[in-house]
């Protein structure tokens, strides 16, 4: 694996052609979690697939579009545009400089304008392809079976407070809160968070442990790695 710690010399030594780009959000997760879980999410789970796969890892991109969390102090959001402009820019510079396979680790749900932002890229270049992987939802078979509130985890409840138990406890703090409004998923789209979920979660944190945590993480690192090797193969050989 490379990353910033190595020199251009170094990076040029890397003949795979592979780079990994992860992607989060600065934005409230509740009483219990710092504003920083999808940044640092992003950043653990893409360190991991890049040294799987001997890739140059990028510096993640903090922000993204967060406009449903309004009202929470702390959540910093930027524009759809931005983010893809942000996006395609780095993407588009990986090809000039000869990287031919890009993995966008995206780690927000909030994040929609990435499919776009990369498909533009993907359609528009015949030197490299961009992939984007979303872990969380990469592994929804493995989640029936590790969560115990699987299908009412949107946001800072068991899923997101397990794998950061497991990944760095001391970021989780003791004030963990149950909430499942009696809404659908999609209200997202419709409401600002704080309107159905005052605390700023919506699943039951009570019930993470690390042990799911570990294994939430094992399973995402497995299915990215998975999904951009074969992704990749194919594409190559077409």
């Amino acid at each position: 694996m490379y990353d910033l710690n190595n020199t251009y010399l170094d990076i040029e030594k890397n003949k795979n052609g592979i780079a990994i780009l992860p992607i989060g959000a600065i934005e409230q997760h509740g009483p219990h979690l710092p504003i920083s879980v999808d940044y640092f999410q992003a950043e653990s789970v893409s360190r991991a697939v890049a040294e799987r796969m001997g890739a140059f890892l990028l510096p993640g991109i903090a922000y993204g579009n967060s406009e449903a969390h309004t009202g929470f102090r702390g959540t910093v959001s930027i524009s759809s545009d931005t983010l893809k402009n942000i996006v395609q820019d780095i993407t588009k510079n990986l090809f000039n400089q000869g990287f031919t396979k890009v993995g966008v680790l995206n780690f927000h749900a909030g994040n929609l304008v990435l499919k776009l932002a990369l498909r533009e890229v993907n359609l528009s270049s015949d030197t490299g392809v961009a992939v984007l992987c979303q872990p969380w939802q990469d592994i929804d078979e493995e989640s029936e079976t590790i969560l115990d509130n699987y299908g009412n985890e949107q946001h800072a409840g068991e899923f997101e407070t397990s794998v950061m138990m497991h990944i760095d406890p001391a970021k989780v703090g003791s004030n963990l809160i149950d909430c499942v409004p009696d809404v659908q998923s999609t209200y997202f789209d419709y409401r600002y968070m704080k309107e159905y979920c005052p605390d700023g979660v919506w699943g039951k944190a009570t019930l993470a442990n690390s042990d799911k945590g570990r294994l939430l993480f094992d399973a995402m690192v497995k299915a990215t790695v998975e999904k951009l090797s074969s992704t990749f193969d194919q594409l190559n050989s077409d």
